[in-house]
């Protein structure tokens, strides 16, 4: 059996976009910490380009325990900004998305260098071409504007123009992006799915929120797809989200409770692994059941 020093280099974490539900990748992060997995390389949509690029500075136990604070004390607002009358005049003249990206692009310069020269660990940030569809990866360029365009949200947020192209949402065409850290050299794959809220039980009656929730839940099944395109000597560790997930993509005052249960997710998991070759190990949120399988948090063999 392999021991988490042994898995084949480079190693690439994978991050998943997914909202709020991006305090799972917190989570999870303080579990693969525990167990010496060090990434060579991280890559991202999304949230997850966000939760990559800020532990770019440095894989230690500290960065991690501030990005939970970070999270535990994020709000809505912090992200998608206040919803006034000047707002509501922008939205009318100019109604091409719901909110302006005033509040997140503050948000990412408050927390992460705008440079790649001043990270410590190589990160690569997914976005989409909102024309043609294709996946973009930036490995350099201004780290906040590429951070601005991964997450652009289809219809919440603007496109953003950078170079001569426009850019959106990178979840669109890669939400994991396992083939694209394979395709930067990764020879393992640590993957953090943060999966789709699969329980929950009331109807927004908030357009804002109703797209988040539409959109978490169009994406789940990219990765069984691209999981199936890998190479067979790439290792993958698949880490498993909360299944039952109680909680929408669009609720921010759950991050306490994402946090805590993505690490005790993902220890269950890195406690039980036996690796002993190059294969896919755990897989995506998933209800499909044979009838030894029930819709657990427990790691199952793609």
């Amino acid at each position: 059996m392999w021991s988490f020093e042994e898995l084949p280099k480079p190693v690439a974490f994978v991050f998943s976009g997914g909202v709020s539900l991006g305090a799972v990748q917190v989570g999870t992060l303080r579990a693969v910490l525990e167990y010496g997995i060090k990434p060579d390389l991280l890559i991202g949509s999304s949230v997850g380009a966000l939760n990559a690029a800020y532990v770019s500075q440095g894989f230690t136990s500290e960065r991690v325990e501030k990005l939970a604070e970070i999270w535990s004390g994020l709000q809505r607002s912090d992200v998608f900004g206040s919803f006034g009358i000047k707002r509501i005049v922008e939205i009318i003249s100019q109604p091409t998305s719901i909110s302006s990206p005033k509040a997140l692009l503050h948000l990412i310069a408050k927390h992460v260098p705008s440079t790649y020269e001043a990270l410590k660990i190589r990160v690569h940030i997914v976005a989409t071409d909102y024309l043609s569809g294709k996946t973009v990866v930036f490995s350099e360029g201004n780290l906040w504007r590429n951070l601005l365009a991964s997450s652009a949200i289809p219809f919440v947020f603007p496109p953003i123009p950078i170079g001569d192209r426009y850019l959106m949402d990178g979840s669109v065409s890669a939400n994991v992006p396992l083939l694209h850290a394979q395709e930067l050299g990764a020879r393992t794959l640590v993957v953090f799915d943060v999966g789709y809220p699969c329980e929950v039980k009331e109807l927004s009656q908030n357009p804002l929120e109703r797209i988040l929730h539409v959109f978490s839940i169009m994406l789940h099944r990219q990765p069984a797809g691209m999981l199936a395109a890998l190479p067979e000597d790439i290792l993958v560790l698949y880490i498993p989200t909360l299944c039952p997930l109680p909680v929408p993509a669009y609720d921010f005052s759950q991050g306490e409770f994402l946090i805590k249960t993505g690490y005790e997710v993902a220890k269950e998991f890195l406690e039980s692994l036996c690796i002993d070759t190059p294969r896919v190990y755990g897989r995506p949120h998933s209800h499909a059941r044979t009838d030894s399988e029930t819709c657990s948090a427990k790691a199952l063999e793609v």
